[in-house]
């Protein structure tokens, strides 16, 4: 199993103010579709390294308090980003240019990720099955791809 980033969810910020320059560490994290974050100075905290160590205490803090979600309740939770309907459906626009003539070539992609870890993609041409039949082609390769991913 790979070690965990002693600085995850943590990172540096530097800015300037009004009184010049302000410093510290800000925490950064996601819980159950809560978003947290808290800022941590230098100059409150005694300096860099004060800051960062309390830092990761509110991280892990943070981390043994709350529930993540589980993979199946992020799978199933659709992006505001989404605009298929389905998780892990997209269109996509293929272009392709010969000389002076550009060609489009447009699909239904399903993408899923297998039992080993890798990711998986299908893709479904408007152009042979048509949009609706190339939709649901995609979310039935999406739907049995994750049905076998977790055997």
């Amino acid at each position: 199993m790979a070690r965990k980033n002693p600085r995850r969810n943590i990172s540096r910020v530097e800015h300037l103010d009004r009184d010049g320059k302000s410093s510290g560490w800000l925490v950064r994290m996601q819980r159950k579709y809560e978003k947290i974050s808290s800022f941590f100075s230098d100059s409150v905290y005694g300096g860099n390294r004060a800051a960062l160590q309390a830092a990761k205490e509110f991280r892990d803090e943070l981390e043994s308090e709350s529930e993540k979600l589980t993979t199946e309740e992020r799978s199933a939770a659709p992006s505001t980003r989404n605009k298929s309907g389905v998780v892990g459906v997209r269109l996509h626009r293929q272009k392709d240019v010969r000389g002076k003539y550009e060609y489009q070539y447009w699909y239904w992609v399903a993408q899923w990720i297998d039992g080993r870890g890798r990711r998986r993609t299908r893709s479904f041409s408007i152009h042979n099955h048509g949009d609706d039949k190339a939709y649901r082609m995609a979310c039935k390769a999406r739907r049995e791809g994750v049905a076998s991913a977790h055997r």
